[in-house]
């Protein structure tokens, strides 16, 4: 029993990784001249209503532990600015080094943002973990010759990155004290699409009426948001976190081959070898106690 529970959290995580493996490559094919802060707003909004309607299915377990209001605003801010930034981080520097670099940086910032919150202290291989990370991210960022490094795009993905970061460390006191995390998730992106809302008005609506645009929004709400979150909300039930974070990379590797068979963005050997050197930081950072 526990092998068959263990192989659903694998597959799950891996399913989870494949739908927001997919997130740049549909931004960029479905709708590459829209404001990309346009698009994430749309995003949210779809994809926030969809986590609702998960969550009123499992609403009998519930149960009565609430985020408090104040954390509850400041895990949709970071939902919000994480995809603000990260649709801009594409539009700017492109798939491969966007997703690369937000979720590269993500488990370094979670660990500060938790020191800042919690109190809680690295332990020694996120300094190691850290360095690799960050060493991968330059390698990846200045592939194609320092020239051609993009600081803008790269730091709006560690923007995301951080965004993303408070949302876990701030989530997961919550979490701790017994909250359902599939109402805490969907209240969460229901406020991020409050916060964001007003972005969808820096283009004008209509395009998400047209049939590229629906399809895109649909797919960006419907498979990259919802159903990834809850697959891997599933899959961190049945196995551990540190080979969830082991699965989960296949998140930028899925990135990385759309980036290249569907958009064209050209990659390196350099590029492949920042990749390599990234994931194996993100594995560095989750060798952690929790």
């Amino acid at each position: 029993m526990s092998t068959t529970k263990n192989r659903a959290g694998i597959f799950a995580v891996l399913g989870a990784a494949l739908c927001f493996g997919t997130t740049g490559t549909t931004q960029q094919l479905g709708v590459p001249d829209i404001s990309p802060v346009a698009v994430a707003s749309a995003r949210l909004l779809c994809g926030s209503a969809f986590l609702f309607v998960f969550a009123y299915f499992q609403r009998k377990t519930r149960g009565d532990v609430r985020m408090p209001l104040l954390d509850l605003i400041i895990c949709g801010v970071g939902i919000g600015m994480y995809q603000l930034t990260f649709f801009s981080a594409v539009h700017s520097t492109g798939i491969a080094i966007a997703t690369v670099t937000a979720l590269g940086s993500a488990p370094t910032l979670s660990a500060i943002v938790a020191y800042l919150v919690l109190r809680e202290k690295p332990q020694k291989s996120w300094y190691l973990g850290t360095s690799v990370t960050v060493l991968g991210i330059i390698l990846v960022g200045t592939a194609d010759g320092v020239e051609s490094f993009e600081p803008k795009g790269v730091g709006l993905a560690v923007l995301a990155g951080l965004g993303f970061a408070i949302f876990n460390v701030v989530c997961r006191k919550s979490l701790a004290r017994g909250a359902q995390d599939m109402w805490l998730t969907a209240t969460t992106f229901g406020v991020a699409a409050l916060v964001s809302f007003p972005f969808l008005f820096t283009e004008n609506p209509k395009w998400i009426f047209t049939t590229q645009g629906f399809l895109t929004v649909l797919w960006l709400g419907l498979v990259t948001t919802s159903i990834g979150y809850v697959l891997f909300m599933f899959g961190l039930k049945r196995i551990e976190s540190s080979l969830a974070a082991t699965v989960v990379l296949a998140e930028p590797a899925t990135a990385t081959i759309l980036a290249a068979i569907v958009i064209g963005e050209a990659l390196f050997l350099q590029s492949y070898i920042g990749i390599a050197i990234v994931a194996l930081g993100i594995l560095l950072t989750s060798r952690t106690k929790n």
